[in-house]
């Protein structure tokens, strides 16, 4: 069966559907490429952070965590104000909470691929509905199932209850499977992102806070 077909037979619901995963599909690419882009510049950053720090040379960490806008970037600079008040231990025992608090850069638009999740499979059933309320009504204009008019409005009816079942299903589990994809990447990223500021602290604790510049 070609795609027009399929489309063609579950009417406008099934083109909703459709559209409503094409959407779906179209943040998560567009998350994914934040993910990857954030995971990119990690390394580089810190590396050049940690370095600057090694150097004594605060001002140049700062610019690096300046012209970035990355949840590594924001958190240090939340470190260095905590560093210079000789705050830094409280500083560590809540990072997991200013990481935490950052996460909303990762997590902009999950809610609509979660949004798509969950209707896609009710419109679905919604199309099941109008299909078979089409099914009786056929059945009931033409007199029964036996005349040709009958049989058309049946097979009407069903082909809109299944397509659009199946396309509603179909969107949700695919983009749930997308959806357990990016939340996997943005774990691993928070927690890679956690472990290069404690390095990165770990070096800052080590400089007395009156020899840096």
């Amino acid at each position: 069966m070609s795609l027009g077909k399929f489309i063609s037979g579950g009417g406008p619901i099934l083109i909703v559907i459709l559209a409503l995963g094409a959407l779906g599909l179209l943040f998560f690419f567009e998350r994914l490429f934040v993910i990857l882009k954030e995971k990119s510049e990690l390394k580089v950053l810190s590396t050049k952070v940690r370095n600057s720090i090694a150097q004594k040379n605060f001002t140049a960490s700062k610019q690096h965590c300046r012209s970035s806008s990355s949840i590594f970037s924001s958190v240090m600079l939340k470190a260095f104000e905590y560093y210079e008040s000789d705050r830094i231990s409280e500083f560590e025992g809540a990072l997991q909470g200013f990481v935490e608090d950052e996460t909303f850069k990762l997590e902009k638009n999950f809610r609509y691929i979660s949004m798509s999740v969950a209707v896609s499979p009710l419109l679905g059933f919604f199309g099941t509905v109008i299909g078979m309320v089409q099914v009786f009504s056929g059945i009931q204009q033409s007199g029964g199932l036996y005349g040709l008019k009958g049989q058309a409005s049946l097979a009407q009816g069903i082909s809109i209850a299944l397509y659009t079942t199946v396309g509603g299903l179909a969107v949700a589990i695919i983009l749930a499977i997308l959806m357990t994809l990016l939340r996997e990447l943005e774990d691993k990223l928070i927690n890679t992102t956690v472990e290069e500021i404690r390095v990165a602290i770990g070096k800052l604790k080590t400089i007395p806070v009156g020899e840096v510049h």
